[in-house]
């Protein structure tokens, strides 16, 4: 009975009233309406991400609920890589978050680091000045991304301070500044 209670929660919780059958389905778990949502509202889409990654965070998953955890795990997964590769059409200078998903990652295999930090961490988030300073994950970000999680593999004694200060060198250049001019 609980198990079936829990299922229909989180299959009611997701939706939320006003939003459209594309974010409504993404959130269910259908693959392909996340892959559509992210390719019209990236934006929408990243949150969508957010709070199906959310529920599979709090969730306490018991027998008889995996479909739904999996079904959960691929809409996140699909909404992931979507994103990830997306320069989406209609921004207007998105968030930033310093702690992206391949920094995360880079991150958790980390000695150090390990477990102080999550992907998209609010701790670590900055406002771009406009749609071209940042709008999806375009190629400046793929490169940032790429020079981090090297460093990471070069300093593995590093500690939580020498990452904050690499950030800081990051985006206090002047190429960053001016695409982020209240820094992070």
């Amino acid at each position: 009975m609980l198990s079936s209670l829990m299922l229909v929660v989180l299959t009611q919780v997701a939706c939320t009233p006003g939003e459209t059958s594309l974010v409504c389905s993404c959130k269910q778990g259908m693959v392909s309406a996340c892959m559509t949502l992210a390719g019209d509202d990236a934006r929408k889409a990243a949150q969508v991400l957010d709070e199906v990654q959310g529920l599979l965070e709090q969730a306490t998953w018991k027998a008889g609920e995996e479909q739904e955890k999996q079904r959960l795990q691929a809409a996140a997964e699909s909404l992931s890589q979507t994103l990830e590769s997306s320069e989406p059409p209609h921004c207007k200078g998105q968030n930033h978050h310093l702690i992206s998903r391949p920094i995360a990652r880079g991150l958790e295999e980390h000695p150090r680091l390990r477990g102080l930090y999550k992907p998209r961490d609010p701790r670590f988030v900055s406002r771009a000045k406009d749609e071209q300073a940042h709008c999806g994950y375009q190629e400046w970000h793929r490169e940032i991304d790429d020079e981090v999680v090297r460093w990471l593999k070069r300093t593995p004694g590093a500690t939580p301070k020498e990452f904050m200060d690499k950030l800081r060198e990051i985006y206090g250049r002047p190429e960053m500044i001016a695409r982020f001019p209240h820094g992070f």
